[in-house]
């Protein structure tokens, strides 16, 4: 691990992993409910915002370009972040009754833009000449497909509205992949580490596992702000791992990739997975569990290992740091024993303890069997002092000596409750579950698809 500078003025920022588990909102199929409002995450990417109280009662910050908050209408369900970057902000959407033919938001009735849309349907005309092309929605002359009637289906796709204000999706023109939006502030940190780290020469590192920055969008009627484009990635959690093996290629590939970031002085804070290789037919960036036309997808909960395995990415550097061995901060889902805005603290030692607390919360939730011997590396990696932490280097060293002792019987190992199966259906299911996963590891590891 390269050696950290000597430490200059503390940075502002906190730098942490988050772990967003969300689960599914059986009022609006393709919304995601929150995960306790304790955890909810805060963001500083611009100084400009002031905090304001969400429907949770969490202070989080506005819109570069919102004077005032918007207000959900009567019935409006609040929903969390993107699918994909930081959680800036809670955002809702129209809340759908079950039958999904009456919506509760007149606006949505009547086939017009919610007031966070309009920012991106004025960028139209700037982001086509830039090469992309939003969705119809967005586009001048938009007409609801469903007027004149007064009812919408949740599967038409113009009906999906974007689950955040600063994020949207759209098509590079030149070779019609399917690419995010991030509306942000050109003061975040994001666009100078994004821009080094998507540099071609760590690009080249097999253990970079950071996101690729595309392309940094300048509006010359917008001097204030940027809009960075971003690959089309999904949740490391949609779908979840299903056995020890796939848990092990996440735990090798996140310890790899943060010992990559430290390696360049770089902190860090979330993780999500590009799973493209699992949905070949794509998905829509605003409703997971649709297809692009909105339509439900025919196999939402695919096998990771019968895909040949999935690449896992870091995401958003909206507050992380580069060069900087002492940081301020307390913002992050994980509540850090060490965050403070007085105290200096190791940045390096904080990202170890969150990548930590993700294994145990994300992997260890409803206590698996079979992953047991990830119990001793959360352990390691999650003492209160920071000084008794591993760096990422060491974790990763001591991950890989767990590994070696795993046998293929423990790898092919569904992931299985503790509780709530009889004998016979455990039986049975393991015993599928064991063939399946021989089958699939004896097949040719398709090559890994690149990001856009």
């Amino acid at each position: 691990m390269a050696s950290q500078p000597a430490p200059t003025k503390p940075a502002t920022n906190g730098s942490l992993l988050t772990e967003r588990i969300l689960s599914p909102d059986p009022i609006f199929e393709g919304a995601e409910s929150l995960l306790p409002p304790d955890k909810a995450l805060e963001s500083n990417l611009s100084p400009k915002r002031s905090s304001v109280a969400t429907p949770y009662n969490i202070p989080l910050p506005l819109s570069p370009t919102s004077p005032t908050p918007p207000t959900p209408p009567t019935g409006a369900s609040p929903i969390p972040t993107s699918p994909l970057i930081d959680g800036e902000y809670i955002e809702w959407i129209p809340e759908i009754t079950a039958s999904s033919t009456e919506p509760k938001d007149a606006s949505l009735v009547k086939g017009e833009l919610f007031p966070r849309e309009l920012l991106w349907a004025a960028r139209h005309d700037f982001l086509k000449r830039s090469g992309y092309l939003l969705r119809p929605r967005y586009r001048p002359g938009w007409k609801a497909s469903w007027l004149p009637k007064t009812s919408v289906d949740s599967s038409t796709e113009d009906a999906i509205v974007l689950s955040r204000d600063n994020l949207a999706d759209a098509v590079r023109i030149s070779d019609n992949k399917t690419v995010y939006l991030k509306y942000s502030s050109k003061s975040s940190p994001e666009i100078a580490i994004g821009r080094f780290l998507s540099s071609e020469d760590l690009l080249k590192d097999p253990r970079n596992h950071a996101m690729p920055l595309l392309a940094v969008l300048e509006d010359e009627t917008d001097p204030e702000n940027v809009i960075l484009v971003f690959p089309l990635l999904r949740r490391m959690d949609s779908p979840r791992p299903a056995s020890v093996r796939e848990c092990v290629y996440l735990i090798e590939q996140t310890l790899e990739g943060l010992a990559f970031l430290h390696e360049h002085q770089v902190a860090h804070r979330q993780v999500h997975s590009s799973i493209t290789r699992m949905f070949p037919g794509g998905w829509h960036p605003q409703k997971y569990p649709s297809s692009p036309d909105g339509s439900r997808l025919r196999n939402p909960n695919p096998s990771r290992t019968a895909a040949g395995g999935v690449r896992y990415y870091f995401i958003d550097f909206g507050i992380s740091t580069r060069g900087q061995d002492k940081t301020l901060g307390i913002l992050g889902q994980e509540r850090a024993p060490e965050l403070s805005t007085r105290v200096p603290y190791d940045p390096y030692k904080l990202d170890v303890y969150i990548l930590g607390m993700m294994y145990q919360n994300f992997l260890m939730e409803g206590r698996p069997f079979g992953l047991e011997f990830v119990i001793p590396l959360i352990q390691y990696m999650t003492p209160e002092a920071p000084e008794d932490r591993p760096t990422a280097v060491e974790a990763l060293e001591r991950f890989k000596a767990i590994q070696a002792t795993l046998k293929t019987s423990q790898l092919s190992q569904r992931l299985r409750p503790l509780k709530g199966e009889s004998t016979a259906s455990r039986i049975v299911k393991d015993a599928y579950y064991r063939i399946c996963d021989r089958l699939w590891t004896l097949r040719p590891k398709p090559k890994q698809m690149p990001l856009p």
